[in-house]
């Protein structure tokens, strides 16, 4: 009986794997609009699920306060983060011009900053007082800084970095370029495009981590 009961399989039901599916990402898209409308402090378990138009406990089975608002910062970035695993990110930084590389990494990056929008403001507010989203912070800004150091490892590859600056500095200088606060600041409060923000940011890459541009060997 005991290797019967080892040889049997577990039933998987397609209709109701795709039910939790549509519930999860319900849930975790009315969190989204809650915590973006009220801040990680003004947002409620209730709020959440007035705006889900389900249970509490289906809520609750999704994830408690915390794990909705990591969840939702996840949904923000399309659905993955900005990681050294991340496939889009290994296709960057195949990329053999360096100025070509960081063009499209400054173009990802403010679409990333983009669509966190208000989620990243709360995120930083409440990380002074919510232990978890302390963690949630530090875990992001560590991926930021490995991420900086990888793009950086690929344009030094190319042979354009700066011969003035190392590249454990072109990483910090990287790392606190991509901080998704910038775009905030520039276009939430100062207005500008996103265009406009996009432009910049490259060209700012661009400008403190890269030699001119040489033609069979002399500047451009």
């Amino acid at each position: 009986m005991a290797g019967a009961r080892g040889n049997q399989r577990t039933y998987r039901s397609p209709l109701r794997e795709e039910a939790a599916r549509r519930t999860r990402e319900t849930v975790v898209a009315a969190a989204a609009e809650v915590f973006c409308a009220e801040g990680y402090t003004g947002a409620t378990i209730e709020q959440i699920t007035a705006r889900a138009g389900v249970s509490r406990p289906t809520v609750f089975g999704v994830g408690t306060k915390a794990q909705l608002f990591a969840l939702a910062r996840q949904r923000a970035a399309t659905g993955g983060r900005l990681a050294a695993n991340d496939e889009h990110f290994r296709q960057l930084m195949a990329i053999p011009d360096a100025h070509r590389l960081l063009t499209e990494f400054a173009a990802f990056t403010a679409g990333i900053s983009q669509r966190l929008g208000p989620l990243q403001l709360a995120l930083e507010q409440a990380a002074g007082t919510e232990p978890e989203l302390a963690q949630l912070l530090e875990s992001s800004q560590q991926e930021l800084v490995e991420c900086a150091r990888g793009i950086v490892t690929a344009a030094a590859a190319t042979g354009s970095l700066r011969s003035d600056i190392t590249q454990e500095t072109a990483t910090d200088v990287l790392w606190l370029q991509i901080q998704p606060a910038n775009y905030r600041r520039l276009v939430h409060e100062r207005g500008w495009s996103h265009r406009a923000f996009e432009d910049w940011h490259a060209a700012t890459m661009i400008n403190a981590l890269l030699g001119p541009r040489t033609t069979a060997g002399k500047p451009a």
